[in-house]
């Protein structure tokens, strides 16, 4: 009769343990927006580039979706991360803006075999949501390093960080990402621009 009991209460543990589920977790990506600029761009229409990977913090080579609280403090979202590594997502992102304003007379992503006149260095220096001390309030930092390299003489041609701060519609990683994607095509737009002077 013991035994019977025995076997009935592991029969509810399993059972019970099997009905629970694990959170979901909700994945985001950036979104390409339509940019303001309005120039056309005529700098180096006659010359290529190649953009190379972004570099980044460890923090922003994985999916994992991290926030600031009280400007130093650093906690991970546990039920939002990234579809992709952001450090990918923003180099793809670059490059897909400076091909569709015809900046250069071709662009290509690091991975591509072809030769290019200049080189495209990335460096993300901050790409984060930061809540205030009292988690009523949010926004998010951008700021984004550019260094154009000969890629003949491998001289720095020009370089120039940009910044954007943009603040969240919602308390929350959707709020989050929707300013960082804000906060992105400020940065490009300042990009474009940059580029496109450096070769006049």
């Amino acid at each position: 009769m013991m035994i019977k009991i025995y076997f009935a209460i592991i029969l509810v543990y399993l059972i019970s343990g099997c009905s629970t589920k694990e959170p979901a977790v909700t994945e985001y990506k950036l979104s390409q927006k339509i940019l303001k600029h309005s120039n056309v761009f005529q700098g180096c229409r006659d010359k290529s580039l190649k953009v190379s990977q972004a570099f980044s913090s460890s923090s922003l080579m994985s999916p994992q979706m991290n926030y600031v609280l009280d400007s130093y403090k650093i906690y991970t979202y546990s039920q939002a991360q990234w579809n992709n590594s952001l450090n990918k997502e923003i180099s793809s992102q670059i490059v897909k803006a400076i091909r569709e304003a015809k900046v250069f007379k071709n662009t290509q992503n690091s991975k591509s075999r072809s030769k290019s006149d200049f080189i495209l260095e990335i460096n993300i220096e901050d790409f984060m949501q930061y809540y205030n001390k009292s988690l009523d309030k949010s926004h998010v930092n951008a700021e984004i390093n550019f260094t154009l390299i000969d890629s003949i003489t491998n001289k720095v041609i020009a370089t120039k960080t940009f910044k954007a701060r943009e603040e969240a519609t919602s308390l929350d990683a959707s709020g989050g990402v929707k300013a960082l994607d804000s906060a992105l095509a400020n940065i490009l737009d300042q990009g474009l621009d940059f580029l496109n002077e450096v070769c006049r």
